[in-house]
C-alpha cells in the first residue's frame, strides 16, 4: 500500500501554517456560477459585492419560488441561501433542490442555534453562515465547499481526483505525536495494506489521507467508506456496486467503491463492523485483483491501497468468529496507533487554537481567544472523544460566547459524565445479569447522562455514533423526541 514519499513533502513544524493542510487549495480557473438567495435587497447588494473582481457569476433570487425558478434555468455550481424567506424558508429550498451532493449549498442566518445548524445540515446543507458576514471569510469558505463538491464529484473519475485538503495528522509537539510521525515515515515505501488503531476521533481519517498523498497513487482517488451500522446487503452494494434489476429498488447500474478506487486508496473506517461475506470478498478482492458488481456474472479487475481503521482490537475477534483470520492476517502486516489525546496534553491547546482560528474563519466571526481559566479546564479534560471532541466542544464554546474571551464555562465538555460513572460505585448491580444486560444497562446510563444526545454518549462510550445506534436498536430502545431538535415553524429562524 505504502509507497515513495513525494520528495516535496511538506514541513511537520507546529509553529507553520503550512504544517496545518495537507495540500494546497486547487487553483480555480474556470467561471464559477453562484446563486444568492436573499431577500433583503442591501444584503442581497452587499453578498454580490463580495464576489465582483473574481471568477465569479452571480445572479440573485429573493423568495423560495425565484431560487427553484433560477436552479433549473441558471444551473449554479453554489448557492448562498438565506433561512428565512418571504414564501417559506432554506429548509423549503433544500428539500426541493437538494438531490445532488455535488450541489454545495451554504445556509447564512441570523440565528447562532447549533440545533438550527444540525437540522440544517441534516437536510442537505453543506455549510452554516452567522451574519453579519466578513467577505474574505465568505471567500474561503466558498472555496472550501466548491473544492469538497469538487472531490465528491471527481470520485466518479478516479483519474481527476483532488486531494482534500485536512489537518496535518503529525500537528503538535508532543513525544507520543512526534514518535508516530517518525514511524509512519519509516514505512513509506511498503506496497502492504495498512490498519490503523486508535480511539474514536483520534484522527484515523486525517492520517490515512495523509498517508494516500504520499504514494504513487496519490493522482488517483482517496475513497473513503464507514462500515459501522450497515446491513450486508447495503455493504456489498456500496462497496462491490450493482447492476440494474439486481435487487428490488436497483434501477440504475450503481459503481462500487472499490470500483472508484481503482488505482487509488481504498479507506474503510471502523472495519471490525464489516460482516463477514463482506470480508470474504474484500480478501478475494485484495489477493485476486478482481471482484464482481451485485447482479453481474462478469469479473471486473481492480488495484487499490486499502487502509482500515477501527477502534477495536482485530485480534481479540478472531477465536469468536466476529473477524476472518485469513484477512486479519492479510490486512495487519503494518499496525499502526494513533495516541489518545489524553496521551499528547502537550498539544492540547496548540491544536484547539487551531481549532478557534479555523471555525472563526469559517463562520465568519470575529477572533477568538481562551482565558487561562479556559486553557486550564481543556488541558485538564481527558477528551474520551479525542479531536472530535475538541472541535465539538470548542464549536459549541463560540456560540455561547459572551465576548472575544472564552470563558470557561461556555465550554460543555460531555466526556465529564463518563468520568463521573467510570468508578465501581455507579455501575449497576451485576449478580445474575448477563454481560449483555450489563451493557445496556451502562449504555442506558450514559445516554441518560449526557440526555440522550447520541454524540457525546458515543463519545462517553469511546464508540462510533453508528455503533450506538445498532446496539440501541438491538436493545428494542428508542430515542426519544425532543422538540428542540426540530425547528418551530412559529419562528422559522430559530429553535424553540
Amino acid at each position: 500500500m505504502l509507497t515513495a514519499p513525494r520528495s516535496d513533502a511538506e514541513s511537520t513544524d507546529p509553529r507553520s501554517r503550512a504544517a496545518v493542510a495537507s495540500s494546497d487549495l486547487p487553483v480555480r480557473m474556470h467561471i464559477t456560477k453562484v446563486l444568492i438567495v436573499e431577500d433583503e435587497p442591501a444584503q442581497a447588494r452587499f453578498l454580490r459585492r463580495v464576489f465582483q473582481g473574481r471568477p465569479y457569476l452571480v445572479e440573485c433570487a429573493a423568495t423560495v419560488a425565484m431560487a427553484l425558478e433560477a436552479v433549473r434555468r441558471f444551473s449554479p455550481d453554489l448557492i448562498l441561501l438565506d433561512y428565512q424567506l418571504p414564501d417559506g424558508t432554506a429548509s423549503d429550498v433544500l428539500r426541493s433542490i437538494k438531490r445532488d451532493e455535488a450541489l454545495p449549498i451554504i445556509i447564512i442566518t441570523c440565528s447562532s442555534s447549533i440545533d438550527l445548524a444540525v437540522h440544517l445540515t441534516k437536510e442537505g446543507a453543506d455549510q452554516f453562515l452567522v451574519k453579519p458576514v466578513e467577505p474574505m471569510a465568505l471567500l474561503a469558505l466558498c472555496e472550501r465547499t466548491l473544492d469538497r463538491a469538487s472531490l465528491h464529484r471527481s470520485s466518479h473519475a478516479p483519474d481527476h481526483q483532488r486531494p482534500q485538503p485536512s489537518l496535518n495528522p503529525f500537528y503538535g509537539v508532543s513525544p507520543a505525536i512526534r514518535a508516530m510521525e517518525s514511524r509512519v515515515k519509516t514505512l513509506l515505501g511498503m506496497k502492504v495494506p495498512l490498519l490503523l488503531y486508535g480511539e474514536t476521533g483520534t484522527g484515523k481519517t486525517a492520517l490515512a489521507r495523509w498517508i494516500h498523498q504520499q504514494t504513487s497513487r496519490r493522482e488517483h482517488a482517496f475513497v473513503e467508506m464507514n462500515c459501522a451500522g450497515l446491513s450486508r446487503e447495503l455493504l456489498e452494494s456500496e462497496l462491490f456496486g450493482h447492476e440494474k434489476g439486481a435487487f428490488t429498488g436497483a434501477t440504475a447500474p450503481k459503481v462500487g467503491m472499490i470500483e472508484l478506487a481503482d488505482r487509488g486508496t481504498l479507506f474503510l473506517d471502523e472495519i471490525a463492523d464489516l460482516d463477514l461475506l463482506v470480508q470474504a470478498k474484500i480478501l478475494k478482492a485484495i489477493e485476486e485483483k478482481t471482484f464482481h458488481r451485485l447482479g453481474d456474472t462478469r469479473s471486473r479487475s481492480v488495484t487499490f491501497g486499502l487502509i482500515g481503521a477501527t477502534h477495536q482490537n482485530l485480534e481479540e475477534l478472531l477465536p469468536s468468529g466476529r473477524f476472518r483470520e485469513d484477512l486479519y492476517y492479510r490486512i495487519s502486516t503494518i499496525q499502526l496507533t494513533l495516541p489518545a489525546l489524553r496521551e499528547r496534553r502537550e498539544d492540547i491547546l496548540m491544536l484547539a487554537r487551531l481549532f478557534l482560528d479555523q471555525t472563526a474563519e469559517q463562520w465568519g466571526v470575529e477572533p477568538l481567544q481562551l482565558s487561562a481559566q479556559a486553557e486550564d479546564r481543556l488541558h485538564a479534560h481527558d477528551w474520551p472523544g479525542n479531536l472530535r471532541e475538541l472541535r465539538n466542544a470548542l464549536e459549541g464554546a463560540i456560540l455561547a460566547r459572551r465576548g472575544p474571551l472564552l470563558e470557561a464555562e461556555d465550554f460543555s465538555l460531555g466526556g465529564e459524565h463518563a468520568k463521573r460513572m467510570r468508578g465501581p460505585e455507579s455501575l449497576p448491580e451485576a449478580s445474575g445479569l448477563t454481560l449483555e444486560e450489563v451493557e445496556r444497562r451502562y449504555i442506558l446510563q450514559v445516554m441518560e447522562a449526557t440526555g440522550f444526545k447520541v454524540d457525546p454518549a458515543a463519545m462517553a462510550l469511546g464508540i462510533h455514533r453508528n455503533t450506538l445506534y445498532t446496539k440501541l436498536k438491538s436493545y428494542g430502545v428508542s430515542l426519544p423526541r425532543i422538540a428542540k431538535d426540530v425547528p418551530d415553524s412559529r419562528n422559522r429562524d430559530s429553535i424553540a
